[in-house]
């Protein structure tokens, strides 16, 4: 018997080997595209910010709480993926000129706060769960709370105010529909991998294994369904990333009441350098009564 391999027994040893390589080494360094995180650079929080603590799942979170007066609803604001609070200081301060006590946070995985993975909204729904209990148990948000995300964490505040009472408006920019579509809809949109291609199903299933979460559970547009706080969805007028196809299939499946506002030429979470942001956000959280 000879010890080498036969001609036959090598084509199936690379079929195999090239099998193994693309249905689980491709899918798998993919899975790590969508569930790592890069870190922005920290500071110390500027005058008037307290920078606090809350746990989530164990990881504790860097907050920064503006505080504001007591009559008015407290706002906790979500981030995007591979962003962190230091962007939002100034949006906290138009909002606390107004009388509202902000929280700015870092979800996990960015900023100074623990952990080394993201899910897109999906486990950072408690990120946001336990920044408004923080802010209950302090005593800020006797008036109700007011939740803003931006990108992932726009799905996060979403899926974060269904079954809360006290919440009394959502604001949400560029969210996208569900995990599976905004996996599928990048994949093409970056690499230009169709979305039926097995990877992408298999590079999911690896992404919700490692990270420990359902992707399936990560649905805006059940959660909008679910809501019963006023919405506000904008759309960044020119975001390719999440159009305003994709915003309007969440903003359809919410009961009311309910406002969309698509800002001119914005690019991805870019709307709040648009001259008309403000008047719309403003106006919209005085129709909610906050």
């Amino acid at each position: 018997m000879s010890l080498f391999p036969t001609r036959r027994a090598r084509v199936v040893a690379r079929v195999v080997f090239y099998a193994v390589a693309i249905l689980v080494g491709i899918p798998l360094a993919f899975s790590q595209v969508m569930i790592g995180t890069f870190r922005q650079p920290t500071h110390p929080a500027p005058p008037g910010y307290e920078e606090g603590r809350v746990v989530s799942e164990g990881l504790k979170l860097r907050t920064w709480t503006l505080r504001g007066r007591p009559d008015k609803a407290a706002v906790v604001v979500g981030h995007g993926v591979g962003d962190s609070l230091e962007s939002f200081t100034d949006f906290a301060r138009h909002l606390n000129a107004r009388g509202h006590t902000v929280l700015l946070l870092d979800f996990r995985g960015h900023g100074g706060s623990e952990g080394s993975q993201t899910t897109l909204g999906g486990r950072e729904r408690e990120d946001v769960r336990a920044a408004a209990q923080s802010l209950r148990d302090h005593g800020l948000a006797k008036s109700g709370l007011v939740f803003f995300g931006f990108s992932m964490g726009a799905v996060a505040v979403l899926r974060a105010a269904v079954d809360q009472p006290d919440v009394k408006a959502v604001v949400v920019e560029a969210p996208y529909d569900t995990y599976r579509d905004n996996i599928a809809h990048h994949a093409w949109l970056l690499y230009k991998i169709p979305r039926w291609v097995p990877i992408i199903p298999i590079a999911i299933a690896f992404a919700g294994w490692r990270a420990g979460f359902d992707p399936d559970d990560v649905d805006a547009v059940a959660a909008a369904r679910r809501l019963r706080a006023p919405l506000l969805a904008i759309v960044d007028g020119a975001d390719d990333r999440m159009p305003e196809a994709v915003v309007r299939r969440i903003l359809d499946a919410h009961p009311g009441p309910k406002r969309l506002w698509v800002a001119p030429g914005a690019s991805h979470v870019g709307a709040s350098l648009t001259a008309g942001y403000w008047p719309v956000v403003l106006e919209f959280l005085k129709e909610s009564g906050v």
